[in-house]
């Protein structure tokens, strides 16, 4: 007895094929990126719920109580409200030298629905001892 290949089946293989490769393809990108962006969600994170240990375990080296306060300023200026949240967008990475690479992000902050701004912003990073640190 002789099968045929309809043009049904073909167009389900091809289509499980091509879903596959994508699967494995947002796995890959998910993984090389993710670490960074949960850095920077952790960083953001750490400035609106004013901890100061999550900040430092950020970075590699030990940061002042003075950095903080500068890194909150500085995302305070662009909402005129203390209760500011902060949302970060992977925009693209380039690798600076053999081991700083450059995370650029979208960074929206906002204190309500309607009181929203957006802006363009910059990391250097580097993969220590198993994880990313802002350097």
């Amino acid at each position: 007895m002789s099968k045929k290949m309809t043009f049904g089946k073909l167009a389900g293989i091809i289509f499980c094929i091509i879903a596959a490769a994508a699967a494995v393809v947002l796995m890959f990108a998910s993984g090389y990126y993710g670490g960074q962006m949960k850095l920077i969600d952790k960083y953001y994170t750490a400035l609106e719920r004013d901890d100061f240990n999550s900040y430092q375990a950020c970075f590699g080296h030990d940061r002042s109580e003075k950095d903080f306060a500068d890194d909150k300023a500085a995302i305070s200026i662009l909402q005129d409200n203390n209760k500011i949240h902060a949302k970060a967008d992977f925009v693209r990475r380039e690798k600076y030298n053999q081991y700083i690479h450059i995370v650029y992000y979208d960074l929206t902050v906002y204190n309500d629905d309607e009181s929203a701004e957006k802006s363009d912003w910059w990391l250097s990073m580097r993969h220590e001892n198993g994880k990313w640190i802002i350097a």
